[in-house]
């Protein structure tokens, strides 16, 4: 039906998404991606015994719509919630086990007497006392203290969002966080009492990984509907008629154009810009791509089994900043817990995050290297050289949800009712995991479309 024929800009995890729940509500829809293959991080890259993920294979999960998602696409995922707490944190260059429970929390040299006591207490605290936006640090600092940021905070924001939580804001970056401090005036006991409510479509959180390598992911979606999926095409102008909206886009260098009646943008903020409203430069598309997008660099690396000491196996190892190493985390696979390394082999991918993204980009790549490599034979005791090193460098990563980050949100919501029947979907609009991203279209397209397709049973 033509007033349902929905425009979908970009191909990665939030416009696959989009196009996957149209199709099943059977809604008419064509998904434009200017490069030629979808999934845009989501792809994988075979060198010899290895099979080398661009982003993770690691997809965290707690709603059981995301989790349908993967089962209705027919992708085998397997549940790797006991490596998930198989987490180190980096301490005077050790490697110590993040606490899972709390005897092995009282009892782990992670944390001081003093911060542990400081945790313990920390249902005790008074909430914000000034009702002002704070930041991460601000927040964890005045509900526990600097150490607890240092060692239990921050490892996280620099290594998986490559985030600083002096700059990130505690309501947008963790609203989880956020909402039951103002629901319970405590963390930890607010977390006691929420885990006893029941939620539609609440899961017990779990990590899980693709069986096979994550570009099966957007190889899936291909699948649906080759017909309604344009690749190499690239949207410049969307122009506003009586009835819906022309778009202007070029495919393999000619100049097209193509009606529809909505529109759903999941492209990264920063190239909004790019794309014209009526002929013009949109001043709201503009001010949106100040969004910060750092950069980001993994780097894969390779080695034989007996060239490393250590007995580390599927695990994740975080460094905080406090460290002062180059490196900010590492993905330690093995073949006994990575399908994707043969026997007798190890995969390591490092990640470096934001504290040392401007004084390592500055540096040639052996230089680089040189770094790296110092801090995993500091960490892993290893000998042997590597067997073959991939880096990869994102030069526009994950948005940040900065301090004032409401902004962009209102500039979002004041161009959705200014463009009728316009909406925004992607790891900017709610959270920036998989399943936030996910997520993003689906409640979008349930809430438009009024429809409880989408609600678990």
């Amino acid at each position: 039906m033509k007033s349902n024929h929905f425009a979908i800009i970009g191909g990665g995890i939030a416009g696959l998404s989009a196009a996957y729940y149209l199709e099943k509500l059977g809604i008419k829809y064509t998904l434009f991606e200017e490069s030629s293959q979808l999934g845009d991080t989501m792809n994988s890259q075979a060198i010899d015994e290895f099979t080398i993920e661009k982003t993770s294979n690691t997809i965290l999960l707690s709603d059981q719509r995301a989790f349908d998602l993967f089962n209705d696409l027919d992708l085998e995922i397997k549940d790797l919630y006991s490596q998930a707490h198989n987490i180190h944190i980096v301490k005077n260059k050790k490697c110590i086990p993040l606490p899972t429970s709390f005897l092995s929390f009282i009892k782990s040299s992670l944390f001081s007497a003093n911060a542990k006591l400081k945790i313990i207490t920390e249902p005790f605290r008074r909430n914000n006392p000034y009702g002002q936006e704070e930041s991460v640090s601000q927040f964890i600092i005045r509900r526990f203290d600097k150490e607890t940021l240092d060692y239990a905070v921050n490892p996280f924001i620099e290594s998986i969002i490559a985030g600083n939580p002096d700059s990130l804001s505690i309501e947008y970056t963790f609203p989880t966080l956020y909402n039951i401090e103002k629901k319970y005036g405590s963390i930890i006991g607010g977390f006691f009492y929420d885990r006893k409510i029941i939620k539609p479509n609440k899961i017990k959180s779990s990590f899980f990984s693709l069986k096979n390598d994550i570009s099966q992911f957007a190889e899936k979606f291909s699948q649906l509907s080759e017909d309604s999926i344009l690749c190499q095409s690239k949207i410049y102008d969307i122009r506003k008629m009586d009835d819906g909206y022309n778009l202007s886009f070029t495919q393999n260098g000619k100049d097209l154009s193509f009606f529809c009646n909505n529109i759903i943008s999941t492209i990264p903020t920063h190239k909004l810009k790019k794309i014209t409203l009526d002929g013009q430069q949109s001043i709201d598309f503009k001010e949106l791509s100040q969004i910060s997008y750092p950069p980001f660099i993994s780097i894969s690396i390779g080695f034989k089994s007996e060239d490393i000491a250590c007995s580390l196996r599927g695990v994740k190892v975080l460094v905080p900043k406090c460290e002062n190493m180059n490196i900010s985390g590492v993905i330690f696979y093995s073949s006994s817990s990575n399908k994707q390394v043969e026997e007798d082999h190890y995969l390591l991918k490092v990640v470096i995050g934001s504290s040392n993204q401007n004084k390592l980009k500055k540096i040639s790549k052996s230089q680089r290297l040189d770094l790296v490599m110092a801090d995993l034979k500091t960490l892993f005791n290893i000998s042997g050289e590597p067997l073959f090193v991939r880096e990869t460098l994102w030069e526009k990563s994950l948005p940040q949800y900065h301090v004032g980050y409401g902004h962009y949100k209102s500039i979002m919501n004041m161009i959705e009712a200014k463009l009728p029947n316009f909406y925004f979907a992607g790891n900017y609009v709610n959270g920036v995991s998989i399943q936030d991203t996910i997520l993003s279209s689906m409640d979008l397209i349930d809430k438009r479309l009024g429809s409880d397709y989408f609600l678990s049973d």
